[in-house]
């Protein structure tokens, strides 16, 4: 279980079914409210950029609703994912 938002930055990002997503960078946060939002994941996988249709970018930005859990690893749900690059 996490405790402090800090520490899931830097942790291992993989899909319900165990692929290999990439590595949580930042995570994101709604300043007025104080919810969290989604995660920034960096160093992203070349597979999960084809298995959700966009070319290689820096990053993606993760709604969320899509974390299933957060322990030594986040997992994703398996949905269809609608990938936004990140800046």
């Amino acid at each position: 279980m996490v405790s402090r938002l800090s520490e899931i930055t830097g942790k291992e990002v993989f899909t319900e079914d165990g692929a290999h997503v990439g590595t949580v960078e930042d995570v994101v946060i709604d300043p007025e409210t104080g919810k969290v939002l989604g995660i920034l994941v960096s160093n992203v996988e070349e597979s999960f950029w084809k298995r959700v249709g966009v070319d290689k970018a820096k990053g993606v930005n993760v709604p969320y609703m899509a974390v299933k859990a957060v322990g030594d690893i986040v997992i994703l749900k398996n949905i269809v994912y609608t990938a936004r690059a990140a800046p």
